[in-house]
């Protein structure tokens, strides 16, 4: 991978493997030739609009061809990508719309009428490029210019504005495709918008392989999802933990074989020990990554090795090809082994920063890295552990509990399908801890509280249950614990 822009890697494949297909959405097979000549024409109708270096479009597209040509044409263009999922409100196109400065908006037909609403921007829907020229512009951009803005997906805050430059995204995608071994014999099922930064790397890594990416929209229909696995001899399977519980819970997928189904990739937050064992059995040939990242990370710090699944369950591994990642405490200074820390991150891959926001970034960047906010461990081989989240930690008493041990413990009981806990005020404790639980089938309160009797510690065990049918997610499909601490009045 010789690339020194990231639409770089899209030009890279379409000289190599012209013909090869790329994307396949519906019916649709479309060649890295095809693409990259899209995206061109796409690069000169935003000249012509007066899109210049360094302007910032935004991109309002379900997963499709046009999604993908939308975003790499910006930065042909030399402009910044900022996508934005297309199940998006108006209000928060608006609020990315005045964040980032965006004069133009890309959509495709699907969002005319959020896009036709957006206030501040001009709007192209879905253009017309036939008759248009395919030469590519040829701008000099340098690595270290912008190449996207991503929103966070706001699970723990309001969504902040990551600025990655070139190199950043370069530099994951590297490591990425080094340590997945990703090739051009790969066919990924692209399950995560590319809005999201994980979708926005299954993207970039599969493109600078050659391989195809076929698009897959229908997952509220989880087995029309595994026809089309099935079908189209899908290698790969990326998910975060709510992917994978639907599919085990809600799905016939222990029931295939998907012989060709080599590797699934997990990320998008902590997943369960008990659901890992369960994809593992479900799906035995495929080797299962479990890894951990951030967005500001331009997606990936660390995975977790397939060969040491069994051995070192729930750990997140160690850090990726090209990244370094320390235990610190407060003062900076390195952790000892198994002791508590704050996880810090150097690398490549690192952002730029918070679009607009010069004190927040001064909070995460420094010195010593990029400041996570996860709580871990290091054991003595060198493995990480998540304990926690700094922001996610519940101050019952005299303790500090925290929320995903007891997340963990509720997922060992059989007939949970998800779970998610917060710390809600209380007058005697400071804070009580709450389990909202969705059940498989029929809700088993009585059984699930004495279950955790048994597995927890007294002061571990959740002093209230909430039983829901669904639990709030966002738009990258993380659970929603900011919807929930509003549910809860918090």
């Amino acid at each position: 991978m010789h690339a020194r822009s990231v639409h770089g890697l899209l030009e890279g494949s379409a000289a190599e493997f012209a013909e090869r297909t790329f994307i396949v959405h519906e019916g649709e097979r479309a060649s890295y030739r095809e693409i990259d000549a899209r995206a061109n024409r796409l690069a000169r109708l935003l000249r012509e609009r007066g899109v210049e270096p360094g302007d910032r479009v935004l991109v309002l597209a379900t997963n499709s061809s046009f999604a993908v040509v939308a975003g790499y044409a910006a930065m042909k263009a030399g402009a910044v990508s900022v996508p934005l999922n297309a199940q998006a409100p108006v209000e928060a196109v608006e609020r990315a719309r005045a964040d980032c400065g965006a004069r133009l908006l890309l959509a495709d037909l699907r969002s005319t009428r959020t896009a036709t609403q957006v206030t501040g921007v001009a709007a192209i829907v879905a253009p017309e490029l036939d008759g248009l020229d395919a030469t590519p512009l040829g701008l000099d951009v340098s690595e270290h210019d912008l190449a996207a803005i991503i929103y966070t997906s706001g699970s723990t805050g309001a969504p902040r504005g990551v600025m990655l430059s070139h190199a950043n995204i370069l530099a994951n995608t590297a490591s990425i495709v080094e340590y997945l071994g990703i090739s051009e014999a790969d066919r990924v099922l692209a399950l995560l918008p590319f809005s999201y930064v994980y979708g926005m790397s299954v993207l970039n890594t599969h493109c600078a392989a050659g391989a195809a990416v076929v698009i897959e929209n229908r997952f509220a229909f989880p087995n029309t999802a595994l026809d089309t696995l099935e079908r189209e001899g899908c290698t790969t399977l990326p998910g975060v933990p709510s992917t994978f519980a639907i599919l085990l819970n809600r799905s016939t997928f222990a029931e295939r074989e998907l012989t060709s189904l080599r590797t699934i990739t997990q990320a998008g937050g902590p997943m369960a020990p008990e659901l890992t064992r369960r994809l593992r059995a479900a799906c035995p040939q495929a080797r299962l990554f479990v890894m951990y990242g951030a967005t500001e990370a331009s997606a990936r710090l660390a995975y977790l090795d397939p060969a040491q699944l069994d051995e070192r369950l729930g750990s997140i591994g160690k850090a990726i090809p090209g990244v370094e990642l320390r235990v610190l405490r407060a003062d900076d200074s390195e952790a000892a082994d198994d002791e508590v820390g704050e996880l810090v991150a150097r690398g490549e891959n690192i952002m730029r920063g918070y679009w607009g926001a010069a004190e927040e970034t001064a909070s995460v960047l420094g010195p010593e890295g990029y400041r996570t906010g996860d709580l871990a461990r290091r054991d003595a081989d060198g493995y990480l552990w998540i304990t926690g989240r700094a922001r996610d930690m519940i101050k019952a008493g005299a303790h500090r509990i925290a929320a995903r041990e007891i997340e963990d413990a509720v997922l060992t009981f059989e007939g949970v399908h998800e779970t998610a806990v917060i710390g809600v005020p209380d007058e005697l404790l400071g804070e009580a801890i709450r389990a909202y639980v969705v059940f498989r089938g029929e809700p088993e309160t009585g059984e699930l509280e004495r279950h955790l009797k048994r597995v927890l510690p007294a002061y571990k065990v959740p002093t209230q249950l909430e039983v829901l049918a669904e639990l709030p997610k966002n738009l990258s499909g993380k659970i929603d614990k900011q919807a929930l601490r509003r549910l809860a009045g918090v």
